[in-house]
């Protein structure tokens, strides 16, 4: 019988849970992208495809990761430095101005949740840090 802690446990749905929000936001850019750009006030959905394309790619990195059976943790670094790397954007986009309230509000939102995965995520790798030490 195993009685030590899943320390890799809260990383691991840290993760999974980054990589199910993700897909979502992916699927629903693939899936609405002319009316979501519409919406943000953005004049050619490619963009939203594109983006789509890359969260869908982008959850299944982090889907995989959350499932192996060793997370790596240079993986999941990459991870908070792409949701840091998002958070930063979304601020440059908002702050050049080209989209609606209703679409600044949204990537706001946006930007304020993957804030809160890159913070889950650097949580789960500092407990699995205390493994090796």
């Amino acid at each position: 019988m195993n009685t030590h802690p899943d320390r890799t446990r809260f990383l691991r749905r840290s993760l999974q849970l980054d990589g199910i929000a993700s897909g979502l936001c992916g699927l629903l850019l693939l899936a609405a992208a002319a009316p979501v750009s519409a919406l943000m006030g953005l004049t050619d959905s490619s963009i939203a495809r594109v983006v789509g394309a890359l969260l869908m790619g982008y959850a299944a990195a982090l889907l995989y990761n959350g499932a192996r059976a060793t997370v790596s943790r240079a993986e999941a670094v990459a991870a908070v430095a792409l949701n840091a790397g998002w958070v930063i954007g979304s601020a440059l986009v908002i702050l050049a101005g080209p989209l609606t309230l209703i679409g600044n509000l949204a990537v706001a939102a946006v930007a304020a949740a993957v804030l809160l995965f890159a913070v889950l995520e650097v949580v789960g790798l500092t407990r699995v840090r205390g493994m090796a030490g």
